[in-house]
């Protein structure tokens, strides 16, 4: 939770002077019911008017689709020797396992340009199908470092 609420803040801070967003001090309270005015009367016999502020919200429907990236080669070695090498890829990019099946690992990548989910996808022959899905510029970065690893073993 503490690190969910540090990237907001850090996205906020990033955002401050380009789009003029701020976070709200003191409690952020959402009122849904139409007796605002009676709420706020209370609040103020309780608190100094000063310290009381308040806004009107919408909700926003936004339509941000995942980018999705993809990843296909093939690797030479016996299908164990790969596994262990697209388990290290993935130990340096700091991916985090969430679930695993015989042919199927799917991990959390987080970078400083935001996270995605990558599912590797390894069957008989070698044959490796990387999938990066997430927002803005991560899966991008993440399939650049992981394209370099692979180039890198297919060089040695």
């Amino acid at each position: 939770m503490v690190k969910a609420k540090q990237r907001i803040d850090y996205a906020i801070e990033r955002w401050k002077t380009v789009a003029g967003v701020e976070k709200p001090d003191g409690v952020p309270i959402l009122f849904k019911d139409e007796m605002v005015e009676d709420f706020v009367e209370d609040l103020y016999s309780r608190l100094s008017r000063e310290n009381v502020s308040v806004y009107s919200l919408n909700d926003v429907s936004l339509e941000i689709e995942k980018e999705e990236l993809s990843i296909e080669t093939t690797l030479e070695g016996d299908l164990e020797t790969i596994r262990k090498f697209l388990g290290f890829i993935m130990a340096k990019q700091k991916g985090v396992l969430i679930t695993e099946t015989e042919f199927e690992r799917i991990y959390d990548v987080s970078t400083r340009k935001g996270k995605a989910d990558v599912s590797i996808n390894l069957t008989d022959g070698g044959r490796v199908r990387i999938l990066i899905s997430g927002y803005g510029d991560a899966p991008g970065l993440i399939r650049e470092k992981i394209e370099s690893e692979i180039r890198y073993f297919k060089e040695v």
